[in-house]
């Protein structure tokens, strides 16, 4: 079986309406870890499996009680999602702030329209590449951050510094932005 931890919880954000050139990312970055939980299997064969890369992670914006989907806008805004940026991520796997080894999925370019208390729900695919084109793969596990808050412009705090764990993913050559 598979379980997700949140490493990185989201924090902040500025909302960043519906233009596209005042986007404003999800501070820090959401970073996910997958563990995979096989009482039969060796360490090796763990490791391995952490390594198969036919898994995906979706991200989806929630209320913050966890009990509803808001990726969605109200009607006068149909066409448009909540949640903008790069809202699927590949695994990466490298080693933690901790040297430990492990199999990674960062958010690094998340951003929320409108402002409001929002938790993010992540989802795990594993892909199988033998199925059939178009057939359906249930999610393997999901985990939902904790509760952040997306500011007003005037009201936003400002970025943090980038923490030890993603300055140890850039370093290993993860997508991810360093912030000083």
């Amino acid at each position: 079986t598979y379980r997700l931890k949140v490493r990185q919880q989201p924090v902040a954000a500025r909302s960043c309406g519906f233009g596209e050139r005042d986007r404003r990312v999800i501070d820090p970055p959401p970073i996910v870890q997958v563990f995979i939980e096989d009482p039969k299997a060796s360490q090796e064969e763990i490791r391995a499996q952490l390594k198969f890369r036919f898994s995906v992670m979706h991200c989806t914006i929630w209320n913050e009680t966890g009990d509803q989907d808001c990726s969605g806008m109200p009607d006068d805004y149909r066409q448009q999602r909540r949640l903008m940026g790069t809202i699927v991520s590949s695994p990466f796997v490298g080693f933690d702030e901790n040297n430990e080894e492990g199999c990674f999925f960062c958010f690094p370019d998340l951003s929320c329209r409108t402002p409001g208390s929002f938790r993010l729900r992540f989802s795990l695919v594993v892909l199988d590449p033998n199925s059939v084109p178009g057939s359906r793969t249930p999610v393997c596990a999901t985990a939902m951050s904790d509760v952040f808050t997306v500011y007003n412009a005037k009201d936003f705090p400002g970025m943090r510094a980038s923490t030890a764990l993603t300055k140890r993913l850039k370093e290993q050559g993860c997508l991810i932005s360093i912030k000083k």
